[in-house]
Formats: structure tokens, C-alpha cells, sequence
């Protein structure tokens, strides 16, 4: 466009210079069935999200297991070798003692997020965190006991 032979002031289009738009918005009424279905879709996909959070670790695939979250393809990599070497998951625990990478804190996290150990589902698998939570505060209530007896001994053969 050449400013000095034509306007540069912008004026309004016509409609025959216009380019059609493909789907463009038409006037009137929308099909009643439309928000319905939109409504359908969202409630169906509410009432199915839960069950489709719980994975249980000793039946998953790995594209099963990278739907967790904090688990990716090399811990999901992982979690199946040493599946495959020594058997199925017990617990929590024991997922967190075999598997390079998860610690009893990440296993808490995972068990949040929707990873459950064994097929009784989230419901056992929360039981198992309770359990083992107080057999893990009864042991190191042991060993601080342990250590109470031992230093007492040795400040008796330090006195000596």
C-alpha cells in the first residue's frame, strides 16, 4: 500500500471483502442437547476420576504407574525390575526398602497420590501405613532404650 496515492486511515470492511470464516458463529438458538451433554460429561468424568487414581503397584503396567504422581518412566522402570527379581510388593515399606529411588517418605507421598500395594485397594493400604507407622515407632522406641542400657554400661567400665 503506497501512502501517497492511497488513505492510510482505516475504514471498515465490506462484507464482500471479507474472507468467509470457516464455523463461524450463527445467530438464533443453540440444540438444547448440547449443554446436557456437556453437563453428562462432566458428571460421568467426576464420578470416575477416583477410580481411576488407585493403582496398585503390584499389578500395574508401567504406563500405569507413570499416571502416579511422582513416579516416572525410570521409577516405573525400576519398580517393575525389582517386581520381576524378588516378587510382589508387602507393603509401603517394603516398596520403599527394595526400590532405588523411594524412601519411606516418597512412599507416603505415592500412597497420597493414589498408589496402593495389594488388591484390597487404598482402604488396606492405608491400614498397612497405620501399621507400620507404629511397628516403625515401636522399633526405634526399642533402640532408644537400647542405646540408654549401653551408654549406662560403658560409663560403669569407664569407672573402673
Amino acid at each position: 500500500m503506497n501512502p501517497f496515492t492511497e488513505s492510510t486511515v482505516a475504514r471498515p470492511l465490506d462484507a464482500s471483502e471479507c474472507a468467509p470464516v470457516r464455523g463461524a458463529v450463527r445467530r438464533g438458538r443453540r440444540p438444547f442437547w448440547r449443554p446436557a451433554l456437556g453437563a453428562l460429561g462432566l458428571a460421568a468424568g467426576l464420578m470416575l476420576a477416583p477410580a481411576a487414581q488407585a493403582v496398585d503397584v503390584n499389578a500395574a503396567t508401567q504406563a500405569q504407574l507413570e499416571t502416579v504422581r511422582g513416579i516416572g518412566p525410570k521409577t516405573a522402570q525400576v519398580i517393575l525390575e525389582e517386581r520381576a527379581r524378588g516378587g510382589r510388593f508387602e507393603s509401603f515399606d517394603d516398596l520403599a526398602e527394595r526400590v532405588k529411588g523411594i524412601g519411606p517418605k516418597k512412599a507416603v507421598t505415592l500412597q497420597a497420590s493414589g498408589l496402593t500395594v495389594g488388591a484390597a485397594g487404598a482402604a488396606a493400604g492405608t491400614a498397612q501405613a497405620a501399621a507400620a507407622s507404629a511397628q516403625a515407632k515401636a522399633v526405634s522406641g526399642r533402640k532408644a532404650q537400647g542405646g540408654a542400657k549401653a551408654s549406662g554400661r560403658s560409663g560403669k567400665s569407664a569407672g573402673r
